[in-house]
């Protein structure tokens, strides 16, 4: 008993001495902590103490849900109490994060809202609108488009007006990201985007309902360009909209779950990375349809790491069969992943790759050795390749199928430095060490990858969460 209540006050000591350190901070220190924190969660600490009280009032960040109020006018009188307060003691909402469901919605009270916000100097705004329909509509004020101290921007289902005679200027403008955004004009999106002098990632996720049918990215400064589809694959009455690129200092590029009648890509640089999951939607017996993939692959075959998906890598394949592939010469590194009898792509596409350094495959599956021999034969990228990394499927593989797979790398490969197994091969891998090898290169087992769902770019994930609601945001 007493030993209990010894660890129960070295508790209630350890306790208190952590709040007296936190205490002890300065208020610029405790302002900039609860700025991290949901606006929600910051005026909890209210309660801690008397010093508390109103420091949650200074911090620099607005971070909102509606559903955290009662009503629409309980988010109203609680924002305007907040921006009044700010304006009487010359504060700036630096950062504004809004998860808005639009139930009795107001659209010229909502634009008034973001007005103040806009003029309060803001760098980081966010509004995710939780009801896709045309009834609940959320359109974003004239005033974003010339917000001169924007430096991140990040929108979800929400309407651009067209700016007519609206001057368009972000010039600080870094980051965009925008999901499920509807635009009022054919070329908004394309005036948004040359507006921002000095953008550097641009995240772009269409779905079904904001009737996007092109994408032109036109920009000097743009350096990582991710396009997602949420759209259903095959969807013939809205396919997903045409794409033209034009960045030349762009780095890295994304293409997810991605259909497509036109890719015009003008230029990407030497050093880029490329990860690649498209659907062409041609027909390969109509030349002219065919050049569409032809200019797609040249125009990324100067890239130096690429992630190729299973799927369009059977397209590839499908191409390879009428045209030849081009040469990706300054390819280094590769990752390829394979389903069905996709594997049969490998040959002839590693064939184009002469300056290869890494290799990484993954089969959902292998043949079986003897009844469908795996057809390795090109020679090309074996005396330049220096890392190999293999990943089998636990169950149904064969392990005279993985070890034919590691013999043909360890053993015709002039520089190999180091092969990574997957944790399939764990039966078999002293026999994997003893194959005889061109090279001193090392065998190594992977360590098994912790499952990770990942959601791709989408903010969804983002507003479904649980919240716990405290009484005090709402007075």
């Amino acid at each position: 008993m007493a030993r209990t209540m010894l660890k129960k006050r070295k508790l209630r000591e350890s306790e208190g001495s952590v709040e007296d350190r936190l205490s002890s901070l300065p208020n610029d220190v405790l302002h900039q902590i609860l700025s991290n924190l949901s606006t929600k969660d910051s005026v909890s600490t209210s309660v801690l103490s008397k010093r508390w009280e109103k420091l949650w009032k200074y911090v620099p960040a607005l971070d909102l849900n509606s559903d955290d109020f009662s009503d629409y006018w309980d988010l109203e009188e609680f924002f305007e109490s907040f921006m009044d307060f700010n304006k009487d003691q010359n504060l700036n909402v630096e950062r504004f994060k809004l998860i808005y469901n639009p139930i009795e919605h107001s659209q010229s009270y909502f634009e008034s809202l973001i007005d103040d916000v806009v003029e309060s100097g803001v760098r980081h705004f966010t509004v995710l609108n939780k009801v896709d329909g045309d009834e609940d509509s959320v359109g974003m004020p004239l005033s974003l488009y010339s917000c001169a101290t924007l430096v991140n921007l990040t929108l979800f289902c929400v309407i651009f007006d067209s700016p007519e005679s609206q001057v368009v200027s972000l010039p600080y403008l870094k980051t965009l990201h925008l999901e499920a955004v509807k635009f009022d004009g054919h070329s908004v999106l394309e005036t948004l985007i040359s507006s921002c002098s000095v953008l550097n990632e641009l995240t772009i996720i269409t779905h079904h309902g904001d009737f996007l049918e092109d994408i032109c990215v036109r920009s000097p400064s743009l350096k990582c360009f991710k396009l997602e589809s949420m759209r259903e694959v095959f969807d013939v009455e809205c396919g997903d909209p045409s794409v033209e690129v034009d960045a030349p200092k762009l780095e890295f590029m994304s293409i997810t779950n991605y259909q497509y009648e036109s890719f015009i890509l003008h230029t990407i640089g030497s050093s880029a990375k490329v990860n690649i999951d498209v659907f062409f939607d041609v027909e390969y017996d109509d030349p002219l349809e065919r050049v569409v993939i032809g200019d797609f692959l040249t125009a990324i075959s100067t890239v130096r790491e690429m992630t190729i998906s299973a799927r369009t890598l059977e397209e590839i394949l499908d191409y390879s069969k009428v045209e030849q592939l081009p040469q990706f010469l300054n390819l280094s590194s590769l990752h390829v992943s394979f389903l069905g009898s996709s594997w049969k792509m490998l040959p002839t596409f590693l064939g184009c790759c002469p300056n290869l350094h890494s290799l990484d495959l993954e089969f959902d599956y292998l043949p079986e050795t003897g009844k469908n021999k795996l057809p390795f034969v090109s020679q090309g990228f074996l005396s330049s390749l220096e890392f190999v990394q293999l990943k089998t499927p636990i169950t149904d593989t064969k392990s005279s199928c993985m070890m034919e797979l590691a013999k043909y790398f360890i053993r015709n490969c002039d520089v190999l430095k180091k092969v990574m197994l997957s944790e399939s091969f764990g039966n078999i891998i002293k026999k994997v060490e003893r194959i005889p090898k061109r090279s001193r290169c090392e065998v190594e087992m992977l360590k098994p990858a912790s499952e990770v769902v990942s959601h791709g770019s989408s903010l969804l994930p983002m507003m479904y969460r649980n919240f716990v609601i405290p009484k005090i945001l709402g007075q």
